[in-house]
């Protein structure tokens, strides 16, 4: 029988393994479409948030947009949904080291379309694109909610 550390290292592995599965299988599902670096800089300033905004990304991905949008305004609530196991560990690494202690600044592990959008007035949206019926509803949805900004790339 192998001592705790061994089982430890075996599971994380396991855990990992399965992480990377689930992502490729939801990769093959859902296009997914990266930001661009050199260009989210200019991408954010284009944005004109307002403080007090509450700022989302729809499947957030590292969180590189979440994370520009908050160093960029500093007065503005910045979510990032995620639903990919990876995603999420990556991009909660990032905001510990960028952001280690604002509440200002989350990342959700969850679907954002079971979420509770209420609160949020601006989301970004960058699926690519090849997305689901369920996704392309909810964008018109929210499209026509007033004093609600849909940033589209």
């Amino acid at each position: 029988m192998p001592n705790g550390l061994a089982l430890a290292v075996s599971l994380i592995v396991v855990a990992l393994t399965f992480s990377y599965v689930v992502t490729v299988f939801l990769s093959l599902v859902v296009s997914s479409s990266h930001t661009n670096r050199k260009e989210l800089k200019n991408l954010v300033k284009k944005m004109n948030l307002k403080d007090g905004d509450v700022f989302a990304d729809l499947g957030c991905g590292d969180g590189r947009v979440v994370f520009e949008v908050a160093k960029y305004f500093k007065n503005v609530k910045c979510i990032g949904y995620e639903i990919s196991p990876i995603y999420i560990m990556i991009a909660k690494l990032s905001k510990m080291v960028c952001f280690p202690f604002s509440k200002r600044v989350q990342i959700i592990p969850e679907d954002f379309t079971k979420a509770d959008l209420s609160e949020i007035n601006v989301f970004y949206i960058n699926w690519g694109h090849k997305t689901t019926e369920k996704n392309k509803n909810l964008k018109e949805t929210l499209k026509k909610r007033k004093n609600v900004k849909v940033i589209e790339v």
